[in-house]
């Protein structure tokens, strides 16, 4: 069978980190043809396999793009290819369905609402929000859904009841390669001081988005001085060009005279994402929102103790492995941060507990295994499914590079 995957949109964070993980773990299903059309990263070239075609071309750089990108090009591509099934990785599939189509969903926005990110999301943000959610409700008969969580699920059903039979879970996992914990865990610290020397690290590893909720830290930070002795300090992992306020949090921090405390260290590249962790002693994430929650499970595989708030998406993912907090009161998470800077025991019982939930997730063969599996059955399915691609009129087949 031939199988069309859709990844424009996953170009940073942990939609990146787990596409590198899941395409190549698909194209180890070697009796199927994989075609996946990708942005134009350097990164990407080392995922093409003998059956594994890449498709690279710009990411949208508008709303507007993006549809036409979807609307358009995807189609034509699946009828180039004469694809079964179509999976699209990030959130949305074309109103047209001329494949089979299974959409993985994880954009928590579309299915829950939370009254603290709307009041300080962006226009864009909440123009997204309601595309997606306007998406949902019209979604087409032959589309199939896919999220990572049973909480994801639940509240997909509660807001959407018409769609509960069209959605499974597939449990997702770290997007950390393979191998990667082998190395010395003593390396230096990330910004390359001796990590003996350095005060207690908390990481916040995360892109600056509104539901990150990230001015909540920056505050919680200049209250520690008040609630620990200890020095600390507290990575972040941002750019100013990542939204309209993240330059403005940065001048927040220097304004704040917190640069000695609050210390960003900008984007990091995939092969510096690993020392971050082991640079760190826990990671902190004030998140008000999330579907899966990547990071947590890198933190859990790298031992680290983890804060984050008190939602139940942060309890279903990280139950007994984490100490929580009031995302929207600063002082419960300088609180919360003071209590595992003083208390070696929590630390050791938080790691320990993510260490074990850590080792309990699927591998990606056993992800990319469920995923093809229900492409497989899609594409079962096709019978009587609408337009076929061989009916639609098309030019000649896609080549690697062009649409």
């Amino acid at each position: 069978m031939t199988f069309v995957i859709e990844a424009l949109g996953l170009t940073s964070g942990g939609g990146k980190a787990g596409l590198m993980q899941l395409v190549p773990a698909l194209a180890r299903h070697t009796k199927h043809w994989f075609v996946a059309m990708l942005a134009d990263l350097p990164e990407f070239a080392g995922l093409a396999r003998p059956n594994l075609k890449l498709v690279v071309r710009p990411k949208p750089g508008s709303l507007v793009a993006r549809e036409i990108y979807l609307q358009r090009a995807v189609p034509r591509m699946c009828a180039a290819e004469r694809a079964d099934a179509l999976l699209c990785l990030g959130n949305f599939a074309p109103r047209r369905c001329v494949a089979p189509t299974v959409v993985l969903l994880h954009n928590a926005h579309y299915v829950s609402r939370d009254r603290a990110f709307e009041l300080q999301s962006s226009f864009r943000e909440r123009l997204v929000t309601w595309y997606g959610r306007r998406i949902l409700r019209r979604l087409p008969s032959g589309v199939q859904l896919v999220v990572q969580t049973e909480l994801m699920k639940r509240r997909l059903t509660e807001a959407y009841p018409r769609l509960a039979s069209k959605v499974i879970v597939i449990p997702d996992r770290d997007g950390l390669p393979s191998g990667l914990l082998d190395a010395s865990s003593d390396a230096a610290h990330v910004d390359g001081t001796d990590r003996s020397a350095v005060p207690f690290t908390f990481l916040c590893l995360a892109q600056y988005y509104s539901h990150k909720n990230l001015e909540a830290l920056v505050e919680a930070c200049g209250l520690l001085r008040s609630a620990t002795s200890s020095a600390v300090r507290c990575l972040l992992t941002i750019d100013a060009s990542q939204h309209p306020r993240a330059g403005r949090l940065l001048e927040k921090i220097k304004a704040a005279g917190l640069s000695d405390v609050v210390v960003n260290l900008g984007p990091l590249p995939a092969d510096r994402v690993a020392q971050a962790y082991r640079a760190a002693d826990a990671l902190i994430l004030p998140t008000l929102l999330e579907s899966f929650g990547r990071t947590y499970r890198e933190a859990m595989r790298f031992g680290l103790p983890i804060l984050t708030s008190d939602r139940d998406f942060a309890r279903d993912a990280c139950s007994e492995a984490a100490v929580y907090f009031d995302p929207l009161r600063p002082s419960s998470i300088a609180e919360s941060m003071a209590r595992v800077i003083e208390s070696k025991e929590l630390r050791h019982r938080l790691s320990h507990a993510g260490l074990r939930r850590a080792a309990q997730a699927p591998s990606w063969d056993e992800i990319a295994g469920q995923f093809v599996r229900v492409l497989e059955e899609a594409a079962m399915r096709r019978p009587g499914f609408g337009v076929r691609c061989s009916e639609l009129q098309v030019g000649p087949p896609a080549v690697a590079g062009s649409l």
